[in-house]
């Protein structure tokens, strides 16, 4: 064997390892990103609750989210623009999010406007994060190979591993104070520098100037198939803003601890990575459209039993269902909307996606806050399942007439 030909397995070897660790410190990214975002998505409305805010203003407060959700993906997608670069889009991202977060410990319902105010700001730092750690994912693994759902998977991973330290850090009762979610402020904050700081090592990519959105065009999607999927986006968001906002504070009012308000989602998380592991041969099987009424079916099932007041036993049992919910849900749309949009619309068709999605999401928040404040949480979720069950006939019947 020559030299040069050992100089080039020596290389090649190098190379794999090179790749395999960027790859891993990506993973790691993914990690911390969630993390942050399962310890407010699981504390943070309890925490508002305890200040004060009553939920009307809870509802409002989610819909200033969906509100920004409508332009920070277009705003941020022209800076990647304009930069050529994901790098410094995320780093900046995680650290003002982190400076950010702890200004709401000083903020309760005698200062709600402001309190708005400040979680606009932060939600547009906050949210769109993950799909732009996401897009800079893609961006290596488009250039070094590898699979995008084992590196993705360490989020679901991140996800899950502050809420199970939860259990040993929070407290053992459920009647406390805002003040003993405390913890949740340290680990929210030190979670999104970790992220900036692991983002700074990885390798940036220069990334091909995303086409114009052009609104002009949008009569791809005046086909019937299109917008029953775009009814299915918005129903969707519609439900779950609420669902999100007061599942936490619910299991407050049944008494469940605060250091066991993350279980059930360790159960749901648990169930959804499963679920996204089989979702590829599942939908080559039974098709994307049988995703989407699967996890609506599975939606109306987990709220009609909420409305019940079950047992705790029974909750985390429901809750396995996100792996229909989400898991199955997720994939399927995200197939839909690429078969149906073709490559050179497809920033269009992600960014109507999202308008559509958080439209849902602000009237969901509003109308959810509404139906919790006059009649309680048995009739917001009752009225939430309805809606999911509905919407399952509607689709079912409208997915057969109008084929893709």
């Amino acid at each position: 064997m020559t030299d040069y030909t050992l100089r080039s397995q020596r290389q090649n070897l190098t190379s794999i390892k090179n790749n395999n660790q960027v790859s891993w410190n990506f993973a790691a990214l993914q990690f911390f990103s969630f993390a942050a975002l399962s310890l407010f998505g699981t504390y943070g409305m309890v925490y508002f609750q305890r200040r004060g805010l009553s939920k009307i203003q809870i509802g409002i407060l989610n819909s200033v989210v969906s509100a920004v959700s409508i332009f920070s993906p277009m705003i941020w997608g022209i800076t990647s623009d304009w930069l050529r670069k994901r790098k410094p889009l995320v780093v900046v991202m995680h650290l003002v999010s982190a400076l950010l977060f702890p200004l709401f410990w000083f903020l309760d319902s005698r200062s709600f406007i402001l309190l708005c105010s400040i979680r606009a700001i932060f939600s547009f730092f906050f949210r769109t994060s993950v799909p732009l750690i996401d897009a800079w994912t893609l961006d290596h693994l488009s250039r070094e190979g590898g699979d995008y759902g084992k590196i993705r998977s360490w989020g679901s991973i991140g996800y899950m591993i502050p809420l199970v330290a939860s259990i040993f850090i929070f407290s053992s009762s459920s009647a406390g104070q805002a003040e003993v979610l405390l913890p949740m402020f340290f680990g929210v904050s030190l979670f999104r520098i970790i992220s900036a700081i692991q983002a700074i090592f990885l390798p940036d990519y220069s990334i091909k100037k995303r086409e114009e959105i052009n609104w002009r065009a949008l009569n791809i999607y005046l086909h019937p198939f299109a917008l029953v999927f775009f009814f299915s986006v918005f129903i969707r968001t519609f439900i779950f803003a609420p669902y999100f906002a007061f599942f936490n504070i619910y299991l407050d009012q049944l008494g469940v601890a605060d250091n066991m308000k993350g279980l059930p989602w360790i159960f749901a998380v648990g169930a959804e990575v499963v679920m996204i592991a089989f979702s590829g041969s599942l939908i080559r099987r039974f098709g994307a459209v049988s995703g989407i009424i699967s996890a609506f079916i599975a939606m109306s099932i987990r709220l009609f039993v909420l409305s019940a007041t079950p047992s705790w036993e029974m909750i985390l049992f429901v809750q396995l269902l996100h792996g229909f919910t989400f898991g199955a849900y997720h994939p399927a749309s995200i197939q839909i909307i690429n078969k149906i949009t073709p490559d050179f619309f497809r920033a269009t068709g992600q960014t109507l996606v999202s308008v559509v999605g958080a439209s849902g999401g602000i009237l969901g928040s509003l109308a959810g806050a509404v139906w919790a404040e006059t009649n309680g949480y048995t009739i917001l979720f009752r009225n939430l399942g309805l809606c999911a069950l509905i919407a399952t006939i509607l689709m079912s019947i409208s997915f057969s007439v109008w084929k893709e």
